[in-house]
This record gives structure tokens, sequence and C-alpha cells, in this order.
């Protein structure tokens, strides 16, 4: 883990995550700082990391389709399907998880 103050802010994206992605995907890696997850057919779909000045959301259907971006997550946008946020009340949890139910219908089609 690369910075540990990050810690509090990383679980509360990871509990966004987990609570959208439980169904039907498979969970790589779970340890303070890294969560891991990929689709059914082994293609990754998300990781949330501590980096040292953030913590970063890498969302690969967002690289094929960043038209799922929700307007109020545009500012978060680093890269073509990262999101950094480096403090607890910059979390949009209705749009994040917005935009993750978009991406988890895009399966199968990146």
């Amino acid at each position: 883990m690369k910075n540990d103050s990050f810690l509090y802010l990383w679980d509360e994206l990871c509990k966004i995550v987990r609570k959208c992605c439980a169904n039907n995907l498979i969970i790589v890696v779970d340890e303070p700082g890294d969560l891991f997850i990929e689709t059914q057919n082994g293609r990754p779909f998300v990781r949330v990391r501590i980096q040292r000045k953030h913590v970063g959301v890498y969302l690969l259907p967002m690289y094929y389709y960043p038209e799922v971006l929700p307007q109020n997550l545009s500012k978060k946008k680093s890269g073509k399907s990262t999101l950094k946020f480096k403090t607890e009340n910059e979390v949009i949890s209705e749009d994040l998880s917005h935009l993750l139910e978009n991406c988890l219908a895009l399966i199968g089609h990146y």
C-alpha cells in the first residue's frame, strides 16, 4: 500500500464497488489498498487501488465507452478509464453506483 492515510477513502469506495458488483463478477484481489474484480470471462472490470496521492478507480468499460461517465464525475476523470479521489467528501456514491451499473450492462461488449 502506497499511502495508509487513504485507507478509509479506499474502504468507502470499495463498499460501493462491492455492492454493485456482488452478483456476477469475480473478486480476484481483495487486500487492504487493492481490490480487483473481473468478469466471468476473465476480463478486467474494475480495480480500486491506493496510490501515493489519491485512490484510483480503474474501470475498463469506461475506456471503450467513455459516454457512460456521469457528468458529476467528469472532474474526477484522469486518463481514459481512471477516476481519482483524494478526500472522503469527494465520493458521490449515487453517481459512482450509476456508473458501475452502466458498465455492468456493457459486459460482453468490450
